[in-house]
């Protein structure tokens, strides 16, 4: 059996509530062994919550004494705390120091920069680094882009809900996924409510992302000569099959240069949202279109 050791800031939240059963499901449809045995939570859970040692109970998973007896007995990580990427550097540093395979749940870091440190960690210790939010595996999106055959759309528009510090990695990771990498500049500009975020490329193409409160997820492509509307569902299955061939062969799915052009993006949006209606640089820019002068 492939044992895979999850680790949280506490474990009862839906993330980590969900992600052990997929992944057993999964596994079972591929024809692997592997399963979540054992977790580790930095902090107690909040009132309201089920007690870390609870939550283990009912899972039927091993609650560790320390990070370190989890990590090493697994094979293979889980690094979630999906609702707070400000303390993914703390919380997946052991983790990256492992030498083992590491998928790390969104969002990745809180800034383009520390995401490099991330990398540069796991690089120092041959840690094999997976990381994206669940809708980059949108089956529309994914059989779109078969049809483009390797070539990146020609312009993509998307709407969600949410904010920019977190959430917004859904639609992120959708346009990077359809657009490839080269975002240059964004330019932010507020309308009915919401906040709309142009991005240029190197090679002319654009894109355009919509965020707002209770804004439904939505993606419209125009990639080889024809449009496409793309239901933004049925993707956690997919992302699954591709966990469970990462911690077989350790090849991670999504490149650092991928990753890093996401949280390059990202966070231009956030310095455009504080300055409307200018042109803001992604961070990286100047160095290529990989965003990542080490791995592309």
């Amino acid at each position: 059996m492939i044992r895979i050791g999850i680790i949280d800031l506490w474990l009862n939240n839906w993330h980590t509530d969900h992600y052990p059963e997929y992944l057993r499901l999964a596994a079972r449809r591929y024809g692997v062994d592997i399963a979540v045995t054992a977790a580790w939570a930095m902090y107690e859970a909040p009132a309201g919550c089920l007690s870390n040692q609870a939550w283990c109970q009912r899972q039927g998973i091993r609650l560790t004494q320390s990070e370190a007896e989890l990590i090493a007995g697994a094979d293979g990580l889980l690094v979630m705390g999906a609702d707070d990427c400000a303390q993914h550097e703390a919380l997946a540093a052991a983790a990256l120091a492992s030498g083992k395979p590491v998928y790390c749940d969104k969002t990745f870091a809180p800034t383009w920069e520390a995401a490099r440190r991330m990398f540069d960690r796991a690089g120092q210790f041959g840690t094999p680094v997976f990381t994206c939010s669940a809708q980059r595996y949108v089956m529309e999106l994914q059989s779109f882009a078969c049809l483009l055959d390797g070539r990146p759309a020609a312009y993509c528009a998307t709407t969600g809900p949410g904010d920019l510090a977190n959430y917004s990695i859904h639609q992120f990771e959708m346009v990077e996924y359809i657009m490839g990498r080269g975002a240059r500049q964004c330019l932010c500009y507020p309308g009915q409510g919401n906040l709309h975020f142009l991005y240029r490329y190197g090679d002319g193409r654009t894109a355009r992302i919509t965020q707002g409160e209770g804004v439904p997820f939505t993606m419209g492509i125009y990639g080889g000569g024809q449009w496409r509307d793309v239901a933004v569902t049925d993707y956690y299955m997919a992302l699954m099959y591709d966990l469970c061939g990462f911690f077989q062969d350790k090849r991670p799915r999504v490149s650092r240069a991928s990753t890093l052009e996401i949280m390059a993006m990202q966070q231009a949006a956030r310095a455009a949202a504080a300055a409307h209606w200018a042109w803001h640089p992604v961070p990286g820019a100047a160095e290529g279109g990989s965003h990542d002068e080490a791995n592309g």
